[in-house]
């Protein structure tokens, strides 16, 4: 799993012109492990992962809390995300989402429902597919 996340966030970097982009990308991972209104073994480890792969420490207050609790709702807000941090939190996202070897109906709207709310950028639809924000030319 650290395997999978490393290759994700070599994939995607951080903008350094958004100081709390590590946590902020975090949050989003949390609030989708608290979907079902737990954390499983397989989601804490993959959470503990992606926490020192964004570089933060894993006994930071800030990261155990997300552990204890789900996010604040004002703390996830789709609409506050940067368009240069969109796509890594659909990315990380999707991977919260398989952390635990299962994937729900629910989650997987939920996970619609944020891809809509984020800036375009990276957007997925429904059938998978990347979606663009130009119009095709004739």
């Amino acid at each position: 799993m650290a395997a999978a996340v490393g290759r994700l966030m070599q994939t995607m970097s951080l903008p350094r012109s958004i100081p709390d982009a590590p946590l902020h990308v975090l949050r989003f991972a949390a609030s989708f492990l608290w979907a079902d209104h737990r954390i499983e073994s397989s989601e804490r480890s993959f959470f503990l992962d992606l926490a020192r792969e964004l570089g933060l420490e894993v006994d930071a207050p800030a990261v155990t809390g997300l552990l204890k609790r789900p996010p604040e709702p004002e703390d996830i807000d789709p609409n506050g995300v940067p368009s240069e941090l969109a796509g890594l939190v659909r990315k990380v996202a999707l991977r919260a989402i398989a952390s635990d070897g299962e994937v729900a109906p629910a989650e997987m709207e939920m996970f619609f429902l944020l891809d809509e709310l984020l800036p375009a950028g990276d957007r997925t639809t429904r059938g998978g597919e990347p979606e663009t924000d130009h119009e095709a030319v004739d």
